[in-house]
């Protein structure tokens, strides 16, 4: 299907508009003025129409500038700049008249004009009403599509995690570890753990699939899942955690953290002998979020895209377009590796809170 991009949608539009104003235009002196309807009356038609067509293009362009979240706003400004051109519009074709029809023109007096700004006024507050009108439909329309998105995406982030936690394997790994502790005698740890695979469990069903939780919240659960995944590669697996009090109330996407850690265990620890590390910090500089993220592995073992094979489908492609979705231009995802060769992420967000 061809579809028209928006600056071409507005001059299709604004063509369409303004033959049909020449048309109706044409009809209306034919029906109500009682003179020939002669040449000097096509010219005039053809320059009001061409008038109209600029002075309301050049309205466009300056609405368009215009911030769509202050509508009073907008709306003194429509009215103010409708009037203001109209008489723009008045004066001038009534001068472009008085060149081409000097003799009709001639006992041109107030009330001519007074009409004819009333009636461009009146044309270009419609015009104006029909431009507004189609930009707050679209922003909400964006806004639905942008808000369906990222309902989605929420959910596969939920949907990936409950699917790893009920991955047989995980489930295998965990409850074999478990079972060692059970023989070992350490019945404390294993009812710990039992207790921790239950709670993560529960997560992904909680909440709604676009919650926005503290990070204090967003810790906690990613703590918990370090610790099951501590029981599969004990002293391999070394995880370190430093969040500042004044990041801890901030406002994050839940289940945003976890895959970028899943994604340093198993192209770090999981594929070494020697296990890695993973350190997480958190902090709040000039009223913005920053997380980084490093750990001991290789660069170039680790896929940047999120897309490598065997890689989840959550991954990071999938985490930086929850963040774009949710923060859009306001945020920042970088990756790069650390100067001894490891992998590291950095996230830029705003530092909002509750309330």
């Amino acid at each position: 299907m061809f579809i028209l991009k928006s600056r071409d949608r507005f001059w299709v539009n604004q063509l369409i508009i303004w033959v049909l104003y020449a048309i109706a235009s044409s009809l209306v002196r034919l029906t109500y003025i009682h003179h020939d309807y002669d040449g000097p009356d096509t010219i005039i038609i053809i320059i009001n129409t061409i008038l109209g067509f600029g002075i309301s293009s050049a309205l466009g362009y300056y609405y368009h500038s215009l911030s769509l979240s202050q509508a009073s706003r907008n709306l003194l400004i429509a009215l103010s700049a409708s009037v203001s051109s109209a008489f723009i519009w008045t004066f001038s074709s009534n001068w472009i008249y008085s060149l081409i029809d000097p003799v009709r023109w001639q006992d041109a007096h107030f009330s001519i004009y007074l009409v004819g700004v009333l009636n461009a006024s009146f044309i270009l507050l419609c015009w104006s009403a029909g431009y507004f009108s189609f930009k707050y439909y679209k922003q909400a329309q964006d806004q639905r599509q942008t808000m369906s998105e990222l309902k989605i995406q929420a959910q596969q982030a939920k949907l990936q995690m409950l699917r790893y936690q009920v991955n047989p394997h995980f489930l295998f790994n965990t409850l074999a570890s478990i079972s060692d502790l059970i023989r070992d005698g350490e019945n404390d740890a294993e009812d710990e753990m039992l207790g921790r695979m239950g709670d993560l469990l529960r997560i992904p069903l909680k909440s709604s699939p676009v919650d926005m939780v503290t990070l204090e919240e967003e810790l906690k659960i990613l703590d918990m899942y370090v610790q099951i995944e501590k029981v599969r590669f004990q002293d391999r697996l070394q995880y370190y955690c430093e969040a500042d009090e004044a990041s801890k109330p901030v406002l994050v996407p839940s289940l945003i953290l976890q895959p970028l850690v899943e994604n340093s265990i198993k192209y770090v620890v999981a594929c070494s002998q020697e296990g890695g590390k993973i350190n997480l910090s958190v902090f709040v500089r000039d009223e913005r979020l920053i997380i980084q993220l490093s750990d001991s592995g290789k660069l170039c073992d680790q896929p940047l895209t999120g897309a490598g094979q065997g890689s989840t489908k959550l991954g990071l492609k999938n985490v930086q377009q929850r963040l774009k979705n949710i923060y859009e231009d306001d945020h920042e995802f970088t990756i790069g590796g650390t100067e001894f060769g490891g992998f590291t992420v950095e996230m830029n967000l705003p530092a909002y809170t509750p309330g």
